[in-house]
């Protein structure tokens, strides 16, 4: 029989690996609100970092060096619960990654032994609990090492003023650990300072790394050698004991030896804080603080319940299984992870519309904020912090769709009215930001009345330089749908000849772009002076996925070119989605830029960027291409059917940003957890193929269901209201006359406020002309 690598949990708030070595690391990332993050691999490594609402960082062990080691001192046989970095064989090795912590567990020389670590819902440190159990006849005698390293990296800083010669490590026994302090003269905020503190009394410790590692550690700084230093430090296969060892300079880090005699049967626990501070006061007081064992047991599980309690809004049940256990905890989270200390106004957009689905308030405040960066002339930074204005064409779009979703999500128009300040100075009410944004778009047409790409759209790769007059026909796609939805609000408020100026803009550049971008069998994807691209005349890359997708989603394709369209989609597909662009440019192209100067099938070249085949689900369910749609969905989940995560690589619980097609690279992912994909595999899911969109008047349910798929539930918290939506399908089976009504009671451990009625019946596959309006604060029920 097969060895399973990983199972989900009946309930799939964790994955459990039992595979210590997969294709790559497998991470979770554990964080709260106060923008502390620790990274987990399976083998308990990864880095920790801090970020303040500035974003200002503070990567503390920018290496990853995260590792704790076991000893046998009267055999000297020494190994980790995790099997890595000393690569020694262990049995009933297992690391469970969970929604609000991560767990190792394992067994070697009669020493059963456990890793918990966890993120505390405040404060600036994560929280590390040993267990380790005499499982053998006899009397143990073991020393075990806690050992990290400390960087404090992160911020900008003038040349010779590197930070590691700001640094310097100390032992202090009121905090029964190692301090680091810093006395960088240019750090953005005080909280610079790291540490590693422990609950049992220390046996010895290390603050010069050099003497832990030896000789291999003498280098002068730690980086991609680090993991080789940890995989075999003297102190440990040796069997000598740390050196009480503190320094200033180059290779500091912490590393805390402790002594125990385990009699059979008897366990030890040790728990221990590793975090920031502002000052050693500071860490003194946290350290003590989680000492007490009760303390830090109640203070992981308040962790695990804030995290699910954050994502019980939203849930969905349907027939397959795997959906149900990335869907419902894990994709939610990655999305949360994405928005972690991001401050880019397209990019926070996307994410904050996901958002909208489970996480309201947060989203709001990251839409608000979004705008606060947003020029007069109505164009926005790319990123704030750091502080870029690359001049993107796509931001204006992403603000008109994303403050409409913001309304449609809470009914609340007032919002038009509040006053947000400018990037460039002053402020405005949100009304006049959608109406600077719509303004920006309409000038910035080019000379065929197409939107200019500028140094890039939505594809950052995508870089014209020889014509700056170019032609994004995926943004004219985008200002169609942006005017439409704007045309909409403005409806809704009264601001009727706003609304009908905004109509002939979006027929006058939907007329521009049949006209000047249809290629006979699909839309061309830019268009310049020296040629147009995506063309079948086009040198390299002849069709490009989003300006097929997007064309609509923007409703800009007519009756007579969509069938032509769908057919040239559908030829592009791929066993892992559907590539960007095919096929992939062989050689580099000033006309391109960047992507053309990548290998082929290597990220924006003709690889499978997930991100883009998520629009693509969009599109099917918009189409009523159900079975279309949830295969689309499935070929990039995790651990697909056909490029599962033993090839791709990719952690097989969250989405990953692309997948590779070129051959010596074939099905590999390149990083995971911080992609968009995850906010467009929600969408899909939720409102595509469940079909449950928020509009002015309410809720829209609109589902596209695959025939295989005889029922579906989900719940959603919509304007002070929990639904439960309950979804038959009657191509699957005998189409039922009535529905039982589905009770909904607060799944938040409260009291409830209400109880919501609610059933849906799916008539067919087919896209509904009239989708059913359900209103918030109402009870009611549908046959």
């Amino acid at each position: 029989m097969e060895k399973k690598i990983y199972e989900f949990t009946n309930d799939g708030n964790s994955c459990v690996i039992y595979d210590a070595k997969p294709p790559r690391y497998w991470f979770n990332y554990l964080w709260n609100e106060n923008g502390y993050c620790a990274q987990v691999s399976q083998n308990g490594h990864g880095r920790s970092y801090y970020l303040n609402e500035r974003a200002d960082m503070c990567m503390i062990n920018n290496n990853d060096a995260r590792y704790f080691y076991i000893r046998d001192d009267e055999t000297n046989k020494s190994w980790n619960i995790g099997a890595a970095p000393l690569n020694e064989q262990v049995e009933s090795y297992q690391c469970e990654h969970s929604i609000g912590f991560s767990r190792l567990q394992s067994e070697c020389q009669g020493i059963e032994s456990s890793w918990s670590i966890f993120v505390p819902q405040t404060g600036f440190q994560e929280v590390w609990t040993f267990r380790l159990k005499n499982k053998s006849r006899k009397t143990r005698t073991l020393s075990t090492f806690s050992a990290v390293t400390f960087e404090l990296e992160g911020f900008s800083y003038p040349r010779y003023y590197e930070m590691y010669r700001c640094l310097e490590t100390s032992f202090d026994r009121e905090l029964n650990g190692i301090y680091c302090r810093s006395a960088h003269p240019f750090a953005p905020h005080k909280r610079y300072n790291a540490y590693l503190a422990a609950s049992e009394p220390v046996y010895a410790y290390d603050g010069d790394l050099a003497r832990f590692c030896g000789a291999a550690g003498s280098v002068t700084k730690l980086d991609a050698s680090a993991y080789a230093l940890f995989q075999r430090p003297d102190v440990v296969v040796n069997g000598s004991d740390c050196t009480n060892s503190e320094a200033a300079l180059f290779i500091l880090g912490g590393v805390l030896q402790h002594k125990f005699i385990l009699q059979p049967g008897e366990t030890k626990e040790i728990r221990m804080v590793f975090g920031v501070s502002e000052s050693l006061d500071e860490a003194r007081a946290t350290a003590k603080m989680y000492a007490d064992a009760k303390r830090t047991e109640s203070a992981c599980k308040e962790a695990v319940e804030y995290n699910l309690d954050k994502y019980s809004s939203l849930s969905v049940t349907t027939p397959d299984s795997k959906i149900n256990h990335i869907m419902n905890q894990w994709l939610k989270k990655q999305i949360d992870c994405c928005i972690v200390g991001k401050k880019g106004v397209r990019d926070n957009l996307q994410i904050a519309v996901a958002l909208l689905n489970y996480r309201q308030e947060k989203a709001r405040e990251e839409i608000l904020e979004c705008l606060r960066h947003q020029f007069r002339d109505g164009h926005a930074v790319l990123t704030w912090y750091p502080y870029d204005d690359t001049r993107y064409s796509d931001q204006p779009f992403w603000i008109i769709w994303a403050v409409c979703e913001l309304i449609k999500e809470t009914g609340d128009y007032t919002i038009l009215q509040k006053k947000i300040e400018w990037q460039d100075g002053g402020a405005a009410a949100v009304v006049e930001h959608l109406k600077a944004a719509a303004d920006c778009l309409i000038r910035d047409k080019g000379r065929n009345g197409l939107s200019r790409i500028y140094f890039a759209d939505w594809n950052d790769a995508l870089n014209i330089t020889t014509d700056p007059e170019a032609e994004s026909v995926m943004l004219s796609h985008q200002f169609c749908l942006a005017f439409r939805e704007l045309k909409l609000l403005m409806e809704k408020i009264g601001e009727t000849d706003y609304a009908e100026f905004l109509k002939k803009e979006y027929d006058t550049m939907r007329k521009s772009i049949n006209e000047k971008a249809w290629d006979g069998e699909w839309y061309m994807r830019a268009l310049s002076k020296k040629e147009n691209i995506g063309s079948r005349t086009s040198e390299g890359s002849k069709i490009y996925l989003n300006a097929q997708t997007w064309a609509v989603l923007g409703d800009v394709v007519d009756e007579e070119k969509l069938p032509k369209l769908l057919t040239s989609v559908d030829s592009m597909e791929h066993d892992f989605g559907f590539p960007l662009n095919m096929p992939p440019y062989e050689k580099y192209s000033p006309n391109v830029g960047r992507m053309s100067g990548m290998l082929p099938g290597l990220f924006e070249n003709g690889g499978v960027y997930c991100h883009a085949t998520g629009f693509k689900i969009l599109m099917d369910c918009k189409l009523g291409r159900a079975e279309k749609a949830l295969c689309t969905l499935k070929k990039i989940m995790p651990d697909s059917e056909k490029n599962p995560s033993t090839q791709s690589g990719a952690e097989p619980y969250v989405f990953t940003n692309c997948y590779s097609t070129h051959p010596k690279y074939y099905g590999k992912s390149y990083w995971s957890w911080t992609t968009g994909t995850s906010a467009w595999c929600m969408k899909g899911l939720y409102e595509g193929i469940m079909g449950v969109k928020r509009g002015y008047d309410g809720l829209e349910i609109t589902p596209c269901f695959p025939k295989e798929w005889e029922r579906a539930e989900m719940t959603r918290h919509f304007r002070n209201a929990d639904y439960h939506i309950v979804i038959e399908n009657p191509q699957c089976r005998k189409a039922v006359t009535s529905l039982p009504h589905c009770q909904v009671m607060n799944s938040r451990k409260r009291q409830p406020q209400r109880k919501i009625f609610v059933a849906a019946v799916l008539i067919g596959g087919l896209k509904q002309k009239n989708p059913r309006l359900y209103q918030g604060n109402k009870n009611f029920s549908i046959a």
